[in-house]
């Protein structure tokens, strides 16, 4: 696959990432990433790094679905929405979505010069390949640094882990897949805590209406 092909991919997942909110935004969000980054891991890391990103959005579903459900049976007290904001802010123009639109188009042409001026192992930069992992980056700190909710905090923290972990197998080295496994289960940890304040929040509304 072309590398422009690759970008574009890559770009398409990121939207996804600056954008989603909601119920299972971690999960929806971890998903997008892994997807939009396995076809350039398949690229120079091979059929086990794509497996890779693959195996992080799948255990994403399935920590989300168990954190919900161990959530909802073991919760002891009401514990915090993951949706809710975390902190009171003043009423704005703007709302989170177009600041970190806005943040994310500043995002995309940084992860740009990123790719044609920063190596990476033994890929020279004229090639650019970087880009997608740089991007993705990007759209995981946009959520960090622009977070309100839990929820902004694990789509930042999932989407920035996968693309270090992409990151980490185009860097090559000894035997890079183990490490870059290990930073990609971070996604899938995100995921878990957010369906388990979901969970908690959900059994404690049943309970009170029962």
């Amino acid at each position: 696959m072309s590398q422009p092909a690759l970008d574009v991919i890559a770009f398409a997942a990121v939207v996804v990432v600056v954008l989603v909110d909601r119920r299972w935004a971690v999960v929806l969000a971890s998903s997008a990433a892994a997807l939009g980054l396995a076809p350039d891991a398949a690229a120079f890391g091979g059929g086990w790094a794509a497996l890779a990103m693959l195996g992080a959005a799948a255990l994403a579903g399935v920590g989300g679905w168990v954190g919900g459900r161990a959530g909802s049976w073991l919760h002891q007290r009401v514990g915090p929405d993951p949706r809710h904001s975390l902190v009171r802010l003043p009423e704005a123009l703007f709302g989170p979505r177009s600041v970190r639109i806005a943040a994310a188009a500043v995002a995309v042409p940084a992860a740009s010069w990123v790719s044609f001026n920063v190596p990476v192992g033994s890929v020279t930069v004229v090639e650019g390949r970087l880009f997608p992992i740089a991007v993705m980056f990007a759209a995981g700190a946009v959520r960090l640094l622009l977070a309100r909710s839990v929820s902004d905090l694990g789509v930042g923290v999932a989407a920035a882990a996968l693309a270090t972990s992409a990151g980490w197998l185009l860097r090559g080295g000894g035997d890079p897949l183990p490490a870059a496994i290990g930073i990609a289960a971070l996604a899938p940890v995100a995921a878990a805590f957010e369906g388990w304040l979901e969970g908690r929040r959900q059994g404690t509304a049943v309970e009170a209406r029962g």
